[in-house]
């Protein structure tokens, strides 16, 4: 095909960039291989020729769903011979920046990315494109090469699979507020070596997830119950003889922490949280990002 005018063509995929990327991001839980997505889709857009598209966006968007489908069905099967549990790479912001790719509104939860872990491909890639995207049946048939009435059955299937009726995609603007409060204390326990504070923020049947990858010590099973978490976390910097440093963030979009522990950055740390009619709820769950590899895209805050 004819080369595209680059200006053109590049002001086309800016202006679609970032609902791309966070496309790429849901159908693939992982930051890296969404950019690389973005990246391949680009220099085959740059290459197609003038006035041979009708709609740009639904030209894109249908290029980097089938990008990321085919990359996603080679990562499932490294995800199954993946050491301990495998965690999704973390979208992380500074607290107070706008808005934006990872930083805000647009982002998708950890516990919802674990969630599509369930799906095969082309359910993931159904339920993304209609649930995220909100686009119809026909769109979706049009860029997955099947039937409307396909689609909705694997939609159907979708979600059963998920077993549950609607997937939260984001949290209210209160949450954020409350999940920071209960993220900020929970720095301050940890830091304090303060066993019974640890315990009071977590609820009862809490769970403490970590993904080292292998790489790194980390607690390769989950752990339960919110004082088996406070024993592990006072053991680690008794063990270590360091005490840990926290930095609040964003991650994904909700209240988070970058851990260090004696002076070197460890992990990411993303919270989940219980509500009850009480002072804004309990942690419910804490996922720790240690891989190294899944946290060389992160810029120092």
């Amino acid at each position: 095909m004819a080369l595209a005018d680059p200006d053109t063509a590049l002001a086309a995929f800016a202006g679609e960039r970032a609902r791309l990327r966070a496309l790429a991001y849901r159908l693939l839980g992982s930051v890296a291989e969404a950019e690389d997505t973005l990246q391949d889709a680009w220099l085959r857009w740059a290459t197609v020729a003038p006035g041979s598209v009708g709609s740009a966006p639904a030209y894109l968007t249908t290029l980097v769903t089938r990008l990321a489908l085919d990359r996603l069905r080679s990562a499932r099967v490294a995800r199954e011979r993946y050491y301990g549990l495998w965690l999704p790479e973390p979208e992380v912001a500074g607290w107070d920046v706008e808005d934006g790719e990872g930083a805000g509104a647009e982002s998708v939860p950890l516990a919802m990315l674990l969630l599509l872990e369930r799906l095969a491909p082309d359910q993931r890639a159904v339920f993304v494109l209609r649930e995220a995207m909100d686009l119809d049946y026909a769109e979706i048939a049009t860029m997955l090469g099947k039937s409307a009435e396909a689609c909705r059955q694997i939609m159907r299937r979708a979600r059963a699979r998920l077993a549950e009726p609607s997937a939260a995609w984001g949290q209210p603007e209160n949450a954020a507020d409350a999940g920071r409060r209960l993220a900020d204390a929970f720095a301050e326990a940890s830091l304090r070596r303060d066993y019974a504070a640890i315990v009071a923020l977590l609820s009862d049947d809490a769970q403490w997830l970590s993904d080292g990858g292998g790489m790194v010590r980390t607690a390769v099973n989950p752990l339960f119950g919110a004082d088996r978490i406070a024993r592990f976390l006072l053991g680690v910097q008794r063990k270590r003889g360091a005490d840990f440093r926290f930095v609040p963030v964003r991650v994904n979009g909700g209240p988070g922490l970058l851990a260090e522990l004696g002076g070197a950055f460890r992990s990411v740390l993303a919270f989940e949280f219980a509500a009850s009619e009480g002072a804004g709820g309990r942690i419910q769950r804490i996922y720790q990002i240690a891989n190294p590899q899944k946290l060389e895209h992160l810029s120092v805050f």
